[in-house]
């Protein structure tokens, strides 16, 4: 057993948080200023017009891949954006709703099951509270604290900003 060292670490600092599993202080005041910016978004979103929400969830899924197929909020009936992701060919529609709860989430959900044309559905809302044990397979739920961090990555934080001010 050699009790010495073959090298010699400068930033201490540095390697004890690593071995602590520590956060350096520059990443945690900007994952606290990251969380700060979640929570203003999810308020702005609420400001939203009805049009203007259902545009940002079309430039949040459209940032990520996915291709509109129709015209926002006239594909049909049931169906506010009718999606197709152009990697996989997977179609999907989605239900964009200003204020949800459990009870419009089941009645899309059995639209949705009845629906063949479709691989999945999501179901987007800024207000309201859905359970997330009220999904079923297939239908992928997000609110708005996830919708915040959608469109945070999506680099849509400005233009929320524009759109409310």
């Amino acid at each position: 057993m050699f009790r010495g060292t073959i090298c010699r670490v400068k930033p201490f600092a540095y390697l004890i948080r690593k071995l602590n599993d520590e956060l350096s202080p520059e990443v945690a005041e900007a994952e606290a200023a990251e969380s700060a910016l979640v929570v203003a978004i999810t308020r702005l979103m609420g400001l939203l017009t009805w049009q203007d929400f259902e545009l940002l969830v079309d430039l949040v899924f459209s940032s990520s891949g996915w291709r509109r197929l129709g015209q926002a909020g006239r594909t049909q009936k049931t169906v506010d954006l009718e999606l197709v992701l152009p990697t996989t060919g997977e179609r999907a529609f989605v239900q964009v709703k200003s204020q949800a709860n459990n009870l419009n989430f089941r009645d899309y959900a059995a639209r949705f099951d009845n629906a063949d044309l479709y691989d999945r559905m999501f179901f987007v809302w800024h207000a309201g509270r859905v359970t997330e044990d009220v999904g079923t397979e297939g239908i992928t739920l997000i609110g708005p604290e996830r919708l915040s961090r959608m469109a945070l990555e999506a680099g849509l934080s400005s233009w929320i900003r524009d759109k409310v001010s």
